[in-house]
């Protein structure tokens, strides 16, 4: 019985990974910064407005933004129900099917929540930044927009 909860367990976990990662490109810092301000490609902050705009989330991770992204918080945009709400909020914001489209956090792993919603409403070039502003904000290079 316990072999058969361990097989069964293992194949869930290789499921979930396969569906997580369908259509959706991890990225690096590199990649971000080589897209930095180009035309059809929009970045999202997924994390609160005050985190977007400067509050220290803690763990030694920056507030502020990365310059250009904009902010789609993650636990507003999962509270709308209708599909149809979701598309029209994201078309207010500049983003439509043809965009590429860069997810961020703090760590990476909310962003990967929004990368995997925006694959399901059927955008097909989305990409998440593992790194994210943990990665960002600890090179003194990098720009972070604070207000």
């Amino acid at each position: 019985m316990k072999k058969l909860l361990l097989v069964l367990g293992i194949m869930v976990v290789m499921a979930v990974q396969v569906m997580a990662s369908n259509g959706i490109k991890i990225v690096d810092m590199n990649y971000v910064t080589e897209r930095l301000n180009t035309e059809n490609v929009v970045i999202i902050d997924v994390r609160s407005e005050e985190v977007y705009n400067g509050k220290t989330p803690g763990r030694g991770i920056k507030g502020g933004h990365i310059s250009g992204a904009i902010n789609v918080p993650l636990d507003t945009f999962m509270d709308i129900e209708d599909d149809s709400a979701k598309l029209e909020l994201l078309r207010s914001k500049g983003v439509d099917m043809k965009t590429k489209i860069i997810t961020y956090c703090n760590t990476g792993r909310k962003s990967q929540v929004l990368a995997e919603e925006l694959v399901r409403l059927g955008y097909s070039d989305v990409n998440n930044y593992k790194g994210s502003m943990k990665e960002w904000g600890g090179v003194s290079t990098n720009i972070v927009v604070v207000k």
